[in-house]
């Protein structure tokens, strides 16, 4: 009788043969030429981030953590920090309460089909320490030309993964006037 470790094995064998029959043609050619430009792009944040990340903690405060994750062959690049904040919540209108959140940021960008835009996704989850329950989560999504990615536009997605602004403030700076 085999055991579950030898049959998840194959099972991932016969996964990943045919994951390499399905060769970079069968993408769109739209989505490679995006994701060709997007590169560079891609290349100015994983500088700004390692540098980010060799900071000493003092250095880099509020931030415990910052990286980005990609995965070979994938469509989303995803740039992610992490940190602890006290947050001011309001109840019954004057009664204010401050508690220690755990915070993560996410910058989540992914190759779209359509011809030089990519779908950014700012994304912002904080939970309390001592109340599990007690989340707090934020999301908005925008298109973006690729053309518009500079180093400008790298230095505002670092400020908010650094904690220095918010969604909104973000949002405002990146020229993004495309719906799809």
């Amino acid at each position: 009788m085999p055991h579950f470790i030898d049959e998840a094995e194959e099972k991932e064998k016969s996964l990943q043969h045919q994951y390499e029959k399905q060769s970079v043609a069968q993408v769109p050619e739209i989505v490679q030429n995006n994701k060709e430009q997007y590169l560079a792009f891609h290349q100015i944040m994983m500088q700004y981030i390692e540098k980010v990340a060799s900071l000493s903690s003092e250095s880099r405060r509020p931030v415990l953590e910052i990286g980005f994750t990609y995965f070979d062959g994938d469509f989303k690049f995803e740039y992610y920090a992490s940190a602890y904040r006290t947050l001011t919540k309001t109840s019954f209108y004057f009664f204010k309460k401050e508690k220690i959140y755990a915070v993560w940021r996410r910058c989540i960008i992914t190759i779209t089909n359509s011809a030089g835009i990519i779908k950014l996704t700012l994304y912002e989850k904080a939970v309390s320490e001592t109340n599990l329950t007690d989340a707090i989560k934020k999301k908005q999504r925008i298109y973006v030309k690729i053309e518009d990615l500079n180093n400008d536009v790298a230095l505002w997605l670092m400020d908010y993964l650094g904690y220095k602004y918010g969604q909104s403030e973000i949002i405002k700076q990146i020229p993004h006037r495309i719906t799809l």
